[in-house]
């Protein structure tokens, strides 16, 4: 049984109190927690049933509850999403899982819990957890990589020390280290983690000194720690040092290159990398698609605040960022990514009875920047099928918890448009409509509520502009609501 197991459970208190204080997290514990589906409607009910809870035996009596008749994969996407939150019932819920039938230890997990007790000021109990979990490991491959874990997982809640004193502990076994290529990559992810780029690069060289063949994400990761540090020089010289590896330009290392330049917001060596992408026929993919317009500042701001003036075609929004954009190449890089239409025709399903656009994996920035390239490709083609629609999800796989902002964006943007696309009564994250109230809307012309040449900065004037644009979308959107959508 692991040490955890007789920790006391958290203070009685108000819910409020325990609520969550968001802190970064592991890749492996978002995606634990990316349950989707009915254990993602179950993790929900469960937090519901946690905020309402006001003693610390209430609490414990809901996740005995929980784990005892949810199944594994529910469970554990609920224990990855408390411990993402930095919940202190992530505790009380770890030894409940520990007591589950179905229980296999995690070294993710319980380096993740271990961090989570530190950092709340249950130094001994932390201790007690780490050296019962390393007494049940059998290989010193396994310690090597929970020592990774723990790296990992302290440093993302700011013990940076601590996470130190493993790296001495995973450094003072011998070399190589145990577990081979694996432990490696392990090590070089924990200490970009912590901004090691250095010890990372030492890491990698040794890697291959020992005969192992890292990818392009190894490298990529040390690149991008450089990047962060605005270390640009040493950034390009990992770079350059991929082929010197024998890693092929392909789609997997371009994404690494463009996500080290859409880091540091380098777009002029973005704009670079894009124009020999399509020289050597790379497409762009979904996450090159990402990482770009994540990095263009002033994209971001319009899709984030969606203002009046915001441009409603991809002709209008490189116009717009050619007069405004403080960013020199900015503009340029979009309009290079719009010329692309690789993620497009992935994201779109063209039939005989339905056309589609899927935005599920898309920020909301490329999700607006997709919208205007489909409309553009919508409107090209008069052969419409049946059906149209927009399909943007409910929120299930984003971190953040609320309104799903991509379903929010669409619908604002389609809206300004005067799309006939709505929600759907059996999906609510689907938009859709009709083929012929889409024709009569493609050959109807929009404008964005300020026209761009406007050049009037007085309070009342824009006041005046903005109050009946305003006003009749909102109550188009109140009686939309009332108009039924089949499908």
């Amino acid at each position: 049984m692991p040490a955890v197991a007789s920790l006391p459970p958290p203070a009685p208190g108000p819910a409020a109190l325990r609520r969550r204080r968001f802190s970064p997290a592991s890749a492996s514990l978002r995606r634990a927690a990316s349950g989707g589906g009915s254990s993602w409607r179950s993790e929900r009910r469960l937090m519901s049933e946690l905020e309402r809870t006001v003693t610390a035996g209430a609490a414990e009596r809901v996740i005995r509850g929980y784990v005892g008749t949810k199944s594994e994969r529910a469970a554990l996407a609920a224990l990855s999403r408390l411990l993402m939150d930095s919940d202190p019932l992530a505790v009380p819920f770890y030894e409940a899982v520990t007591q589950a039938r179905w229980f296999k230890w995690s070294s993710i997990h319980a380096a993740a819990v271990a961090a989570l007790l530190e950092a709340n000021g249950a130094a001994e109990e932390s201790r007690s957890l780490i050296a019962d979990s390393a007494a049940r490991l059998e290989s010193t491959a396994e310690v090597a990589l929970f020592y990774c874990d723990l790296m990992a997982a302290f440093s993302s809640r700011g013990l940076k020390r601590r996470a130190m004193d493993f790296y001495s502990q995973l450094r003072a076994m011998p070399t190589p280290l145990a577990g081979g290529a694996k432990t490696y990559m392990a090590m070089i992810k924990s200490l970009c983690m912590m901004g090691l780029a250095a010890e990372a690069e030492e890491a990698l060289r040794e890697m291959v000194s020992l005969g192992y063949q890292p990818d392009a994400f190894q490298f990529g990761l040390v690149a991008k720690c450089y990047g962060k540090a605005g270390q640009l020089a040493e950034m390009e010289r990992v770079i350059a040092s991929m082929s010197d590896a024998g890693i092929r330009l392909g789609t997997g290392a371009v994404n690494i290159v463009l996500s080290c330049y859409s880091a540091c917001r380098d777009h002029g060596k973005m704009l670079m990398w894009l124009k020999k992408m399509r020289k050597l026929r790379v497409a762009p993919t979904t996450k090159a698609y990402n990482f770009v317009l994540n990095s263009c500042p002033t994209v971001v701001s319009m899709a984030r605040e969606l203002g009046p003036s915001l441009p409603l075609s991809a002709a209008k929004l490189v116009r717009k960022l050619n007069s405004t954009s403080p960013w020199p190449a900015e503009a340029e890089v979009v309009q290079e990514l719009l010329a692309a239409s690789s993620v497009l025709n992935k994201a779109m399903v063209w039939s005989e009875t339905e056309v589609k656009l899927n935005l599920h994996g898309f920020s909301i920035t490329s999700a607006y920047v997709l919208m205007l390239q489909w409309v553009d490709a919508v409107k090209g083609d008069r052969t419409l099928p049946l059906e149209v629609s927009v399909v943007c999800g409910v929120g299930k796989h984003s971190n953040v918890r609320g309104e799903p902002k991509v379903r929010e964006l669409a619908q604002e943007v389609l809206s300004r448009m005067g799309s006939p696309l709505r929600l759907s009564v059996r999906n609510k994250g689907r938009l859709v409509a009709k083929r012929d109230r889409v024709k009569q809307w493609l050959a109807t012309e929009w404008t964005s509520m300020v026209p761009e040449e406007s050049t009037d900065q007085s309070p009342n004037s824009s006041d005046q502009q903005q109050f009946l644009p305003n006003l009749l979308r909102k109550l188009g959107q109140f009686f939309s609501s009332f108009v039924p959508v089949s499908r």
